[in-house]
C-alpha cells in the first residue's frame, strides 16, 4: 500500500480553499446570515496548545455543517494580543512588543491554518492594531459620554515589586506571574462600565436565544439580578450609617451580628481617627486578608475566621438592639454593598 503523504495533500487541498475564498462570508449575500464565534487566543510564544484546538473543532464543525445546509455563514478569527506577558518578555529580552507580538501572530496563524479551520482570514483582527483599538476607545468616549463609564475604588491583585494590578489569572497562588513575588489587595480608583443598567434587558433577551438550559442558568447567575431592599443600620454613637442588601427584609429582626470587608473604606477611617481599642489586631487580620485572592476568600470548605471591631456597634433599625461589627475575609467590598 502507498504511503499516505498527508502533508502533501493538505497543503495542496488548503491552498485551493483559500484561493476560492470557500470560507469567506460575503456581504449583502440574500442567504440567511450564521455568526459563529470563538474566542480569539493571546498569541504567547508557546504557540497553539491542546486547549485552542478542541475549542475550535467543535466550532469549525459547527461552521461548516451550517455552510452545507446554506447559511452565509461569519467563522471569524483574531488576535487578543495586549497583555502582560509580551510586556514581560519586552523586559526580559529587549525586544519591542509589537516585534514580538507579530512574531507570534505570524506562528498562531501558520498553525491554524495548517490544521484546516475554516475561518475567515479576510477579517482578521488584531486587539494592538491602532485600526481596531481605535474603536473600542471611540465606543468608550460613548459610554463616557451617556454616564455608562465611571470611575470607582476597587480592589485589585496589587504586586509591591513591580507595581501593577494584576487580574486573577495573572495572581495564582498570591503570587505575581512577572516577578513571583507575594501579591496584596489594594484598593484603586479606575474606569467601569455600568452594564448594571442592562440586566433586565439582558435577562429578557434570553427567552430569544437558542441556548441549553445549563447554559442559560449560568448567564443568569452571571448578570446577578436579584430583587430585595436596602436596609440603613446606623453606626452607635456616630453619624454614620452602613448600608445592606437583603433580598430577605422580613429577617431583619433576628439580625444579630454584622460583618464588614476587611477593606471597607469605614473600617479604614475608624483605625485613621483611633475609634478601634483593638488596632492592633484588627490592622494585622486586613493585612493578611490582603495576600488573599478572591478565590480563595469565597472557597466554600474555608474556615471562616473574623475580628471583632471594639469601640463600635451597629444598631438593628427593626428593633433598635446594638449588635456587634466583625470584619471576615469571606465578605467582598467589590459584591453588593
Amino acid at each position: 500500500m502507498k504511503k499516505y503523504d498527508f502533508k502533501k495533500a493538505e497543503r495542496k487541498w488548503q491552498r485551493f480553499w483559500d484561493s476560492k475564498k470557500l470560507y469567506c462570508a460575503k456581504d449583502f449575500d440574500k442567504r440567511p446570515k450564521y455568526y459563529c464565534l470563538v474566542e480569539f487566543p493571546y498569541p504567547s510564544g508557546d504557540g497553539l496548545h491542546v486547549g485552542h484546538i478542541r475549542s475550535y473543532t467543535a466550532l469549525d464543525i459547527v461552521a461548516r455543517k451550517r455552510r452545507m445546509e446554506g447559511y452565509n455563514v461569519l467563522y471569524p478569527i483574531g488576535w487578543d494580543a495586549f497583555g502582560l506577558p509580551t510586556e514581560n518578555y519586552a523586559i526580559k529580552t529587549g525586544i519591542h512588543p509589537a516585534i514580538v507580538t507579530k512574531q507570534n501572530t505570524d506562528n498562531f496563524r501558520r498553525q491554524l491554518k495548517a490544521v484546516g479551520f475554516s475561518f475567515d482570514w479576510e477579517r482578521e483582527v488584531n486587539t494592538s492594531d491602532p485600526k481596531y483599538y481605535k474603536w473600542t476607545q471611540w465606543m468608550f468616549l460613548q459610554f463616557f459620554k451617556h454616564g455608562l463609564a465611571y470611575k470607582a475604588s476597587m480592589s485589585i491583585n496589587w504586586c509591591p515589586s513591580c507595581k501593577i494590578g494584576l487580574a486573577n489569572e495573572e495572581a495564582v497562588g498570591g503570587r505575581c506571574e512577572r516577578c513571583g513575588g507575594p501579591l496584596e489587595k489594594r484598593s484603586k480608583e479606575q474606569w467601569m462600565i455600568k452594564i448594571t443598567s442592562y440586566a433586565e434587558k439582558l435577562l429578557k433577551g434570553l427567552d430569544e436565544v437558542d441556548f441549553l438550559p445549563e447554559i442559560k442558568l449560568q448567564q443568569k447567575n452571571w448578570i446577578g439580578r436579584s430583587e430585595g431592599a436596602e436596609i440603613n443600620f446606623s453606626v452607635d454613637q456616630s453619624e454614620e450609617k452602613i448600608t445592606v442588601f437583603t433580598t430577605r427584609p422580613d429577617t431583619l429582626y433576628g439580625a444579630t451580628y454584622m460583618v464588614l470587608a476587611p477593606e471597607h473604606p469605614m473600617v479604614d477611617r475608624w483605625l485613621s481617627h483611633g475609634v478601634l481599642t483593638n488596632e492592633k489586631e484588627v490592622r494585622h487580620y486586613i493585612a493578611e486578608s490582603a495576600k488573599k485572592s478572591e478565590i480563595e476568600r469565597t472557597a466554600e470548605e474555608k474556615e471562616k475566621t473574623g475580628v471583632r471591631l471594639e469601640g463600635v456597634a451597629a444598631v438593628n433599625p427593626a428593633t433598635g438592639e446594638k449588635v456587634p461589627l466583625f470584619i471576615s475575609d469571606y465578605v467582598l467590598a467589590t459584591y453588593g454593598t
